[in-house]
């Protein structure tokens, strides 16, 4: 049997010396503890070794022996219950196919470099064009939806280029150049201000009046709750007489409760010190009903309260102010009349905001050229950007624009093409700065500008400065990153080091947070799903987006204070507003202002792991998973992606009913031979995190529909308005693959935390992944182990690890 197996192993692994060389060294380990289950008789899991062949410039064969490697080294294979291999013949094996391994990927990234040539993401166009052009013009719905690869959209093979792409290039580029084409003289920016007090309603029908507005002891509007069905109950303040702009509103107002209504709500009407949250927002009525721009301000129920809020409106948008709830909404027949209330007492609106004339973009586009009617019987209007030298002066123009839009400096040729470009235009009669434009266009479509360019090797000073900006700021360098590029400099570890602390100490650092939480922690589904209404109706989006606000902070604490990756996995502090630590049952929290919240020592929150945020991405709107929430964690937290189900496996279907528990449907599930294995490392972390609902809320019981008018139902104080009925208990204890057990929560953070390198290490990848825009590959794992040694001595600090990366190899090289 042995040498029948090494003579079909060699055959498989490739007709020449060095595979048999290699199949000669790996057939003891497959021969002694391999062949009975996968070979071509018995192909359990999928794999037979013998018809494995070694072809690793096939991905998916390299994938195939990683995998293999990945599972010895791990103990997975052979399984618990099978003999176990000698550490002598186990050591023997990993070295054997480790070097093989590293040796070819090693090999591929000093020829062809470990970064496949990417071009930029929606997010990272947007920024970019933003940034230049210095405009806000939404641009990312133009685009098509980016491709993702491990979560990360900024993966270069994940990011295609189609025809689509190209035609919707053109539409953004087009789009962004006339934005920042200045056509008229500069808009007269004038603040305008409207005071609410209540003769502005009294044209109002009566009982309209009486169901959407209330009275103020101040004799002020007062805007009732509408109970969570819009539009009434908001009051549409302004809408811009003029294109789109940016305008700075500032709004006073306070909090009311008022129970002269038949159903003033019971949990504010008994709270008269309860704080009320003013919603204030962009809408589209009557045409859509839809509301964007939200922003929530904390409302005051003794004193007014000014707060402002800036941004761009577009033609045909209205302002909005409306109390939002932060109770459970109410149904139809009972909208306006809840009893919280907003209070109004002035608006005042500036704009169009415009600092600098002609703005940033026109002078980058035109410089110093003059502007001129068209039309001379109109001045005032249609201006255009005139020349007396369009040769000379497309030449200059365009000699600035395309290093900043190239990212690096520019030849005399790349200058020349589409200066002839300009010519050509204007020999069919087209206007200078029509054909300027053309030029423009056609550099924000060109490859140097969609594409990163790096070649094999070092990375030149530029496309280094450009991988360290895209990174940390989602956009191009900025004039100090290509300065130091142009000299030289960046090639000095000190130089980068200081541009790194640079660039993370700058509010453009913001778009690192977002950017990165979004692809590692999946922040970016957070709307994905909607809790359902009846079984979790305290859900609503100011509750939603504190939870994003928490992650996100979390994420910039322990970064500016180079916190312990521990504290991924627990920490002693929360980052909480009111509204969070209300639906997390923590006392002592006022205030809308997220903040550094110390936690007690028997707190259930603390960590990634227990956030609203973290927690509602790994569940859908209606249960949650162990399956997909273990998946999640072993993936994004523990850096150990479980493989993929098999495909003729049904998924699990949640009863909503309440019948039966999601761990008696998993215990039938795990009793298939083909589940149980994966399901020993997906459910533990899983059940660990079971006593979280969908919104992140701590429980004992599931939550069910009821079955019949029967079931005792969960109702709002005071009214008979029916959501849910309590359900069986739940347990969160399980057992780790190993057999450690936990009972809770608590337990299964203290089993992990029990290896804070292995955090360190998946950290230290994702990191990689985001500021690269490649997978981690088989020869950067030497490279990860020495940057999680070097950590170990200040407790694998983020910034540490953040800095140990971009100072390496990997980051350093394509």
């Amino acid at each position: 049997m042995k040498m029948l197996y090494l003579a079909v192993l060699t055959v498989a692994l490739g007709f020449n010396a060095s595979a048999a060389e290699l199949g000669g060294k790996l057939e003891p380990m497959f021969d002694q503890h391999c062949s009975e289950c996968h070979d071509a008789d018995a192909r359990k899991g999928g794999l037979d070794l013998t018809a494995l062949k070694w072809t690793p410039d096939d991905i998916e064969n390299l994938q195939q022996w990683t995998k293999v490697f990945d599972k010895v080294e791990r103990g997975e294979m052979p399984p618990k219950k099978r003999e176990r291999p000698a550490a002598q013949l186990s050591r023997a094996f990993l070295k054997t196919l480790g070097d093989e391994l590293h040796g070819h990927s090693r090999r591929k990234q000093q020829t062809e470099g470990r970064v496949v040539y990417r071009r930029l993401n929606r997010t990272e166009y947007v920024h970019t064009v933003h940034d230049l052009l210095g405009i806000d013009t939404p641009l990312r719905d133009l685009l098509p939806e980016d491709g993702t690869a491990g979560g990360f959209d900024n993966i270069g093979a994940a990011l295609n280029l189609s025809a689509v792409h190209l035609e919707r290039y053109l539409e953004a580029a087009d789009l962004a150049l006339r934005e920042s084409t200045v056509t008229s003289p500069r808009p007269e920016s004038k603040k305008i201000r409207t005071d609410y007090n209540e003769t502005w309603h009294d044209w109002m029908s009566p009982g309209f009046q009486h169901n959407q507005w209330a009275h103020s002891p101040e004799g002020l509007l007062a805007i009732r709750w509408n109970g969570g069905n819009g539009p009434h109950g908001e009051l549409g303040a302004w809408s811009p007489p003029v294109p789109d702009a940016r305008y700075r509103f500032r709004i006073r107002a306070k909090g009311m409760i008022d129970k002269s209504g038949p159903n003033a709500h019971p949990s504010h009407a008994t709270r008269p010190d309860r704080h009320i949250i003013l919603k204030v927002a962009l809408a589209d009525w009557p045409r859509t009903g839809l509301t964007f721009g939200n922003t929530y301000f904390e409302m005051s129920p003794t004193e007014f309260r000014e707060f402002t809020y800036e941004a761009r409106v577009p033609r045909g948008k209205t302002l909005w102010l409306s109390p939002y709830r932060t109770v459970p909404e109410l149904p139809d027949e009972r909208a306006m009349v809840a009893g919280i209330c907003a209070v109004i007492e002035w608006v005042e609106i500036e704009g169009p905001l415009q600092e600098e004339w002609p703005p940033l973009g026109h002078r980058l586009l035109y410089g110093d050229l003059p502007l001129q009617p068209a039309d001379p019987k109109t001045p005032g209007k249609n201006l255009r950007v005139v020349s007396t030298q369009p040769e000379a002066d497309a030449r200059r123009l365009l000699a600035a624009f395309l290093p900043k839009v190239f990212r690096r400096p520019v030849s005399e040729d790349e200058i020349n093409e589409p200066l002839a470009l300009v010519k050509e235009q204007m020999a069919k009669g087209r206007r200078f700065d029509e054909a300027l434009r053309a030029a423009y266009k056609m550099a924000l479509c060109s490859p140097h500008f969609l594409f990163l360019q790096e070649k094999p090797g070092p990375l030149e000073d530029h496309a280094l400065a450009a991988r360290l900006s895209y990174g940390l700021w989602g956009t191009a360098p900025d004039e100090e990153l290509t300065a130091l590029a142009a000299q030289k400099k960046l090639r000095d570890p000190a130089v980068v080091r200081a541009q790194t602390e640079r660039l993370l100490g700058s509010p453009m650092a913001k778009r690192f947070t977002q950017n990165f939480l979004g692809s590692w922690l999946n922040l970016r589904d957070i709307d994905f799903t909607q809790p359902d209404t009846k079984l979790y109706p305290e859900f609503e989006q100011y509750l939603q987006q504190s939870m994003v606000a928490e992650t996100e902070r979390f994420f910039e604490e322990m970064l500016s204070q180079n916190l312990g990756v521990r504290n991924i996995v627990h920490s002693d502090f929360a980052m909480l507003n009111e509204r969070l630590a209300e639906h997390y049952g923590i006392p002592g929290v006022k205030g809308e202002q997220v903040r550094k919240v110390n936690l007690a020592a028997d707190s259930r929150r603390g960590g990634f792991l227990t956030q609203g945020a973290v927690l509602k991405v790994s569940a859908n709107g209606t249960t949650t998973s162990p399956v997909v929430r273990g998946a999640y964690v072993l993936d994004r937290i523990l850096g150990t992606p479980p493989d993929p189900p098999p495909k003729n496996v049904p998924a699990i279907e949640p009863d909503i009913r309440g019948a039966t528990t999601i761990r008696e449907q998993l215990d039938k599930h795990r009793n298939q031979a083909a589940c149980a294995g994966c399901h020993a490392k997906l459910d533990p972390p899983g059940f660990a995190l079971e006593n979280y609902d969908v919104t992140g809320r701590w429980r004992t019981v599931y939550r069910a529909i009821p079955d019949s008018a029967k079931d005792k139902v969960v109702t709002i104080p005071g009214t008979d308005v029916r959501y849910y009925t309590q359900g069986k208990p739940v347990d969160p204890s399980f057992a780790m693959a190993d057999g450690r057990a936990f009972k809770d929560v608590d337990e299964f953070k203290q089993i992990v935390l029990a290896d804070p390198q292995q955090l360190a290490r998946c950290v230290t990848e994702k990191l990689i992944v985001h500021l690269t825009g490649a997978p981690i590959q088989f020869a950067d794992r030497e490279v990860i182990e020495a940057i999680v040694q070097r950590a170990a001595p200040g407790k694998y600090g983020l910034r540490t690890l953040l800095h140990e990366v971009i100072q390496s190899r990997i980051f350093t090289h394509k």
